[in-house]
């Protein structure tokens, strides 16, 4: 049984989730390729017999980036099998429920959606720095989900975590005006005298938002928020209006696939 797992991840809790996934997987001798979207150009479903995409979530949603590549999918032709999953600050989210709506219009069967709690990256911004402890909590806790996750799968069991109809709506009305406030969020970014144009950041913002000018990395308006020069910068010389930030996330971001 061959499949392939698309994942975004800006700060790594994604992508290491989907280390888990594959390392699951592998106990029942079945081979999973992992991809990041940033990284592809065509969706290759070839010989597939299941799919899992894995998001994390900005402002309640998907980020944009990863809705235009489920976009991408086309109209289905054979028995493939979805696993989708989403991890964020929350307990729940409905990024999930949101992308499993468009792939059942395109005749996908989606088996599993679920949602992992993980460390907040943007805690500065909403919520509250967690501890090392709670961290690692968190990471023990994905991994028993992704076990049983994976044994029900191989059962043949779907695993639908419910989203309810009011935080359905309340994601479209929040995610909305997330997105219009993009600009201005990302406006508070800036950089100080203790930046060594390593470029970085330049090299591995997901949406080419970041130049250098007259010898400052600059900031501009295309931003997702995902927080990846922040937590990737080895200076730590990104500040959030003004402030410097603790890097919960140095260790696990190195796990990314970094240009």
């Amino acid at each position: 049984m061959k499949g392939i797992l698309y994942y975004f991840s800006g700060t790594g809790n994604t992508k290491w989730v989907a280390g888990i996934f594959q390392k699951e997987f592998e106990k029942f001798s079945q081979e999973l390729d992992i991809k990041s979207i940033e990284r592809v150009e065509k969706v290759e479903l070839d010989e597939c017999e299941y799919v899992i995409i894995g998001t994390p979530v900005y402002g309640e949603l998907p980020p944009k980036i990863v809705i235009d590549f489920i976009d991408k999918f086309p109209q289905n032709t054979s028995n493939i099998k979805f696993i989708l999953y989403s991890t964020q600050g929350s307990k729940k989210s409905a990024a999930i429920d949101y992308i499993s709506k468009i792939l059942k219009k395109k005749g996908y069967d989606v088996f599993i959606e679920v949602s992992f709690k993980m460390a907040n990256s943007y805690y500065f911004g909403f919520g509250e720095k967690i501890s090392k402890e709670e961290i690692d909590k968190y990471l023990k806790d994905a991994e028993k989900k992704v076990k049983n996750i994976v044994e029900e799968f191989s059962k043949g069991n779907k695993v639908i975590e419910k989203v309810s109809v009011h935080k359905r709506i309340y994601a479209k009305i929040y995610n909305h005006s997330f997105n219009k406030l993009l600009p201005k969020l990302s406006s508070k970014l800036s950089s100080t005298n203790e930046c060594k144009k390593c470029d970085l950041c330049l090299k591995n913002c997901p949406n080419g938002n970041i130049t250098i000018e007259r010898g400052q990395v600059s900031f501009h308006s295309n931003c997702m928020m995902c927080l990846r020069c922040i937590h990737l910068c080895p200076y730590n010389a990104i500040r959030y209006k003004g402030k410097k930030i603790e890097q919960i996330m140095k260790d696990r971001i190195k796990i990314l696939d970094l240009r």
